[in-house]
């Protein structure tokens, strides 16, 4: 089935929303986008790759100042984006990206405030994925080979920093169920029921939409 939803994964850090996200694409048929936006971001504004790797789904930080080459402005005058927080030279840089992207045609897009930016889409779902503490720690703590309790402090970390961050440019409730179409719990099904499911619901959507 050719589907013609935009998707857009949010995602609890050890939850398997990336690779969720991933195989959702693959099943689907569709482009996904996840570290490639970094890329991207990269060589359209002319920054350092892995400078912005560093500064990925983080709120802007006063001491972290940059003059842009070449950033999208979002209609505001150049002035307006020059000695900008890194950060936001990435957020207004990807919010671009995001959109034209979205443009061409279905696609499976994780994180970086992606839900926002493609919320006037008028085929954007937007997927919340989450999963119990020790799910997820246990998960990070395998697959990483680290002992529970150093996973369940990354889990703290990160999951501070993704709301942080959408909090930031999103001026949203990260996690909130109200702010997305789906939240699932990805422990109930594990990472390929998850994907069946979700490919189902699209689908369904598609299917009954009017």
């Amino acid at each position: 089935m050719s589907i013609h939803t935009v998707i857009s994964i949010s995602r609890q850090f050890g939850s398997g929303g990336r690779e969720i996200g991933r195989g959702l694409a693959e099943a689907c048929e569709i482009p996904f986008y996840d570290s490639a936006l970094i890329t991207m971001a990269a060589e359209k504004s002319g920054m350092s790759k892995q400078v912005l790797e560093n500064l990925d789904e983080k709120a802007a930080s006063r001491f972290l100042y940059t003059i842009p080459s070449s950033i999208p402005t979002m209609g505001h005058p150049t002035t307006a984006i020059y000695n900008m927080p890194l950060s936001d030279t990435l957020f207004l840089t990807q919010y671009e990206i995001i959109k034209q992207l979205a443009e061409r045609g279905p696609s499976v897009f994780v994180g970086r405030c992606s839900d926002y930016i493609l919320k006037e889409h008028p085929h954007h779902l937007s997927i919340f994925i989450h999963a119990p503490e020790e799910v997820r720690a246990k998960r990070i703590a395998e697959y990483e080979k680290i002992e529970i309790k150093e996973a369940l402090a990354r889990i703290s970390k990160y999951d501070k920093e993704r709301k942080k961050y959408h909090d930031y440019y999103a001026a949203g409730t990260w996690g909130n169920a109200f702010a997305y179409d789906l939240t699932i719990n990805s422990a109930k099904l594990g990472v390929n029921g998850t994907i069946a499911m979700l490919k189902q619901f699209i689908e369904n959507i598609e299917k009954f939409e009017v």
